[in-house]
């Protein structure tokens, strides 16, 4: 009897390549993280360059445009758009997640390794172009752990240098930052300072310690002692910008700025440090995985330490001093005893309304109770509600009477509106579309600055690689250090120059990104017949998606009371905040 083998069966595998035996390439995604954004940073066209070097090495589609974090920090997830990419890795939208240094994805170890993880589980590749380790091999995944430990090595190092930093300052009687207050000055030599800029300095005034000015150094003392007496913050307010007086950022007083000033009491001769232990809050997550978050307590007088400071203080005589602070944070506790008030937008208008004098947000007031009219769907009268500029209600700074509109007038003056684009006959509408297609660049007005660009984005690349290849040559001792001095000069001013250039196109092509197509006129009818049909809640969602901003002026209740910006024409100009004679 003869016995037969069994033939292997045949596995069917699926085709790997195409039709027409090519090879379909990877498409590559570039993430830029940058921890502290500034006008003038380059690191993150260096990022891009070297990604895309790698890209072009490997033969990598990049399909979207770089996702950059700017100004956040590596050891937070939370603000970042990490859980865009994982979005986007779940709708196979790319092959290959490129950075520059694996440290620009996270300097947290374990939350890094987490969504690492998630991310390759979505059959994702992690590639970093400076330090490129293949993720998928034992070796590469240690060898990418080790990085990110590093990367998590070096932040911690650079928090304790601070910590060690904010112990001298402290034991030298200094505050916390090194920035100028209200009511004092450093020296008459030194150069204005300037918001945003970096703080000049001066022989005279390098200790640190600042000197009371002349000018506002009395009114800060009275500030205190009229608060202490129970004069309210607003009645301080008002009367600060009556006089003219601006905070020492230039701007005019609001109740916030004042506590600001008042709550650190360096105006009393202490300087504040923050309760280690209150500094972070400890967060769970849904999947009950915990996480610290840094804490804002910036007006709560009790989560600092008070120091004796090596600045005098705004008032001679310190037995006073203490008896004001002790009245002052007697009536900050009572007053956070007691709640903070919501800011939750209730009406349909309340996220667009702007006052046309100063350009600030409007607040609303009721009627008086035994004039209302009954409520409607759980909400007052329209009728009964009216907008007034928070500016001149809260810190008279606007030169008249502000401006102010009842919630009906407004929404019958939006109707009214609606109506009239409704009514558009076709060749306004044509021409409006038109004017539109130009600012947005749809037609040939801004398609050259895109162009230029383009272009500038490729010579700042190619300057990288120039960079890089200097770098190279003076490691291989090609050329002396003295001449690749000279030409990493050349290379500086260049790149300066194409970066101002870039900060001044994007600055052209700015306000044409945030202008949407104008809707059809089906759309704009059925937008008009849900208004009328809804809701407060559901009615400020709609205009959210039809208007950018509604100015109010001062007069009557004609249709010159508003001014209305669609969210399909270029963005108002700003106005700045006027002060009362």
């Amino acid at each position: 009897m003869s016995t037969t083998m069994a033939k292997a069966p045949l596995r069917l595998r699926p085709e790997t390549n195409p039709p027409g035996g090519e090879r379909r390439r990877k498409r590559g995604l570039i993430y830029v993280r940058v921890s502290k954004a500034r006008a003038e940073m380059i690191s993150p066209e260096l990022q891009v360059g070297h990604a895309r070097n790698l890209a072009k090495a490997e033969d990598i589609e990049l399909v979207h445009e770089p996702i950059m974090d700017l100004g956040e920090s590596g050891r937070e997830f939370e603000e970042r758009r990490i859980e865009d990419i994982k979005q986007m890795a779940r709708d196979k939208e790319f092959d290959v997640l490129i950075l520059w240094i694996w440290s620009r994805f996270g300097r947290n170890l374990r939350e890094s390794l987490q969504h690492l993880d998630a991310l390759m589980d979505y059959g994702i590749e992690v590639r970093a172009a400076k330090e490129d380790f293949d993720g998928k091999t034992t070796i590469g995944r240690f060898a990418i752990a080790q990085m990110l430990n590093i990367a998590e090595l070096e932040s911690n190092q650079k928090g304790d240098s601070w910590r060690d930093t904010f112990e001298r300052r402290r034991n030298r009687g200094l505050p916390h930052a090194n920035r100028g207050r209200f009511g004092y000055f450093r020296c008459a030599t030194c150069p204005t300072w300037e918001y945003g800029k970096k703080l000049e300095t001066c022989p005279q005034c390098r200790s640190g310690i600042l000197r009371i000015d002349p000018v506002t150094g009395p009114v800060l003392a009275q500030a205190y002692r009229d608060y202490a007496l129970g004069v309210s913050a607003r009645q301080i307010v008002i009367d600060l910008n009556r006089r003219g007086i601006r905070s020492f950022t230039g701007r005019p007083f609001t109740p916030a700025a004042l506590h600001g000033v008042l709550d650190t009491a360096f105006g009393l001769g202490f300087v504040r440090y923050l309760i280690p232990e209150l500094s972070h809050k400890v967060i769970t997550r849904p999947d009950g995985t915990t996480k610290k978050k840094r804490a804002d307590r910036q007006h709560d007088v009790t989560a600092y330490l008070y120091y004796q400071g090596a600045h005098e203080a705004v008032i001679s005589d310190p037995v006073e001093c203490e008896r004001i602070w002790d009245a002052y944070t007697k009536r900050r506790i009572a007053q956070g005893a007691r709640g903070t008030f919501s800011n939750k937008a209730r009406y349909s208008l309340s996220k667009v309304l702007r006052c046309s004098g100063c350009g600030g947000r409007m607040q609303t007031a009721l009627r008086a109770k035994k004039y209302r009219r009954p409520l409607v769907d759980g909400l007052p009268n329209p009728l009964d509600v009216t907008f007034r500029c928070a500016n001149y209600i809260d810190c008279k700074s606007w030169p008249t009477k502000g401006t102010y509109i009842s919630l009906a007038v407004a929404e019958r003056l939006l109707l009214d509106w609606l109506d009239r684009e409704l009514t558009m006959d076709e060749a306004a509408a044509t021409t409006l579309g038109t004017t539109i297609a130009v600012i947005t660049g749809d037609e040939a007005g801004l398609q050259p600055l895109r162009k230029r660009l383009d272009v500038l984005e490729q010579q700042l690349v190619g300057l990288i690689v120039k960079e890089d290849k200097l770098t190279d040559a003076v490691l291989g001792e090609l050329v002396s250090v003295e001449s690749a001095r000279r030409k990493h000069a050349e290379f500086t001013a260049q790149k300066k120059g194409l970066l101002r250039e870039q900060q001044e196109l994007l600055a052209q092509l700015g306000p044409a990104s945030e202008v949407v197509p104008r809707p059809e006129r089906e759309m704009l009818l059925s937008a008009r017949r849900i208004y009328e049909a809804s809701g407060q809640a559901d009615r400020r969602e709609l205009v959210g998606r039809l208007v950018r901003e509604i100015r109010v002026h001062k007069g009557k209740s004609s249709p010159d009371k508003v001014t209305i910006y669609p969210l399909w024409e270029p963005a108002p100009p700003r106005l700045s905040l006027m002060l009362s004679a």
